[in-house]
């Protein structure tokens, strides 16, 4: 895993394969002006556009017709600012958008970077980032349900009650 110095990450947020649609994530320091190069719009907070998605660096250089979101820093998962593109699910096109992001200077995530940047950020602790893995890798309702649980705060709740007592001892 790189060391964190809140450069810009890109990766597939589907399942691999081909579908209707996928949803292509990046999250960084400052996604503003990628957003502006992907849109040729300015981005506005919480507000899912459907635009035309162009290349970056290569002028008129169409990839898709997207919706894409822009989350604005620290109200994000990751609590940076994030890009979310959901774009049409064939391997050419999201695999495009990921290329053009790599061309204008984001990296590919590793597996569970962006759950570690939400981590690094204070925007969940070590159990709610357990937590996004169960979720994930869940097959049936009730670990779902227990993962949910736990992604919500109640069992690091417990855990913080129970430690204050202790400590009150």
């Amino acid at each position: 895993m790189h060391p964190y110095i809140q450069d810009n990450i890109v990766a597939v947020a589907t399942p691999p394969g081909r579908g209707a649609l996928a949803i292509v994530r990046l999250s960084g320091k400052s996604l503003v002006e990628m957003y502006k190069d992907f849109t040729r719009k300015s981005p506005k907070n919480r507000y899912a556009l459907y635009s035309k998605i162009y290349h970056p660096r290569k002028n008129n250089v169409l990839l898709d017709e997207a919706v894409i979101t822009y989350y604005k820093s620290p109200n994000s998962f990751t609590g940076e600012d994030v890009v979310e593109i959901s774009c049409h699910g064939g391997n050419a096109v999201k695999g495009a958008i990921v290329s053009a992001a790599l061309e204008g200077g984001a990296r590919i995530a590793e597996p569970g970077e962006f759950s570690l940047r939400s981590f690094l950020n204070g925007k969940m602790d070590l159990v709610q980032a357990e937590a996004v893995a169960a979720l994930i890798s869940s097959k049936g309702r009730l670990s779902s349900e227990i993962s949910l649980e736990h992604l919500s705060g109640k069992a690091s709740r417990t855990l913080k009650s129970l430690k204050l007592r202790v400590l009150d001892l």
